[in-house]
């Protein structure tokens, strides 16, 4: 049984796309999957996400957290909600994701179906591992991020809007609830292994299928962003708009830039070779037809998927440090870091002024892809914890 407040589909944004892909991978395992969603706020669950969902899980419960459902003491009965430990604080955190009339619902939910694995999204949805109904379940935090990290990473690039912020003993003790914890790549790993030591941490990255695009497809001088409209992705789109892309039409003046996602709705540009194309009909055919892919993002926290997607286009790639978090750990990286925009700027002239670069650089990527974020060597390890589990319950 997997808990979320993420809608996994359609999947745009780099979490639902992580999500998803996990619930794929437990698919072609042939594990029977409960899904329960909680978006929050006000957003709805559609009925393509519905349709759309059901074909990779057996059963799902939607509940919409704009309705008022009855919190009284009878609904919710004796259950203490937070036993392993008292901050008001925290709770408050909690429930705004994991309200009291939720957590009993999941509770008589895991009752029913007495899954052998209880799955939290994110460690603030692990409220419902605590529940007695999980007892003898295989209790797992995906954790994504670490939110006790997000706040010092943003606030050196001037950011504030870090929504979350957890100290090092908060996200402790949240995570104390699982049995085993997945880190989304190292860095976060050895974090994940220093805040609880008696854990099981496991790397459980973010796995991807080499495409194999037409090169003929490309089209001379096309650079693409793709991004959700967080704020690193906003920031760093629109300094690389208005700073960096001035830069890149001086050596190559025929260059345009496709801006796909959300975050083109939250960036502006009067520049004409720019366009901000929002949700298009097919992301493959922007990936098939640029000639190089950016990561503008200086700043983040996890793993950069974006980047790894370029990669595995076979796609020639430039970004800034923070896009290598996870990646410098697994070997020589095949793409270009730059360290200002005039270096990043000079990277992707290079590489339009030279299809060779290109080919060479494409062919290392979807290497070191398929060495690194293969299904099995991601979820390898996952699984095989989930099935030692299963063989000793049962």
């Amino acid at each position: 049984m997997m808990v979320t407040h993420v809608i996994p589909y359609p999947p745009a944004a780099g979490n639902e796309i992580r999500i998803f892909n996990m619930l794929k991978w437990f698919r072609r395992k042939e594990y029977r999957v409960t899904l329960v969603v909680r978006p929050l706020g006000n957003e709805e669950v559609s009925n393509e996400s519905v349709i759309g969902l059901h074909k990779f899980v057996d059963d799902l419960y939607v509940f919409d957290a704009r309705a008022k459902p009855d919190s009284s003491a009878e609904m919710i009965g004796s259950r203490v909600l937070d036993p392993d430990f008292q901050n008001d604080r925290v709770a408050e955190l909690q429930n705004g994701f994991c309200p009291p009339w939720f957590v009993s619902d999941v509770a008589n939910l895991i009752q029913q179906k007495r899954p052998d694995v209880l799955l939290a999204e994110y460690v603030v949805m692990s409220r419902v591992l605590n529940v007695p109904e999980a007892t003898g379940c295989l209790k797992v935090i995906d954790s994504i991020e670490l939110f006790c990290r997000l706040k010092v990473t943003l606030e050196k690039f001037g950011l504030v809007n870090y929504g979350l912020d957890l100290s090092d003993e908060e996200e402790k003790l949240l995570l104390e609830r699982a049995d085993i914890i997945l880190a989304i790549q190292h860095l976060e790993y050895s974090e994940i292994q220093k805040l609880v030591p008696d854990r099981r941490a496991l790397v459980t990255g973010f796995d991807l299928d080499i495409r194999s695009g037409e090169e003929q497809h490309n089209v001379a001088g096309r650079v693409l962003i793709i991004g959700s409209e967080n704020e690193f992705n906003v920031r760093g789109t629109q300094d690389f708009i208005d700073y960096t892309w001035p830069l890149i039409l001086e050596q190559y003046p025929s260059a345009t830039l496709h801006v796909v996602g959300r975050v083109s709705r939250c960036v502006h540009t009067n520049d004409p070779s720019v366009s901000l194309l929002g949700f298009v009909d097919s992301l493959e055919s922007e990936y098939d037809q640029a000639s190089v892919v950016v990561n503008p993002c200086r700043v983040g926290t996890g793993l950069k998927i974006k980047t790894v997607e370029a990669l595995a286009c076979g796609k020639p790639h430039v970004g800034w440090p923070a896009s290598s978090d996870g990646l410098r750990e697994l070997g020589e990286l095949p793409y270009v870091v730059a360290g200002d925009a005039v270096d990043f700027a000079d990277a992707i002239g290079e590489f339009l002024s030279d299809p060779g670069k290109c080919r060479n650089y494409g062919a290392k990527a979807q290497k070191f892809i398929s060495s690194h974020f293969g299904a099995e060597v991601v979820y390898g390890p996952l699984s095989a914890a989930i099935e030692e589990h299963v063989s000793s319950r049962h």
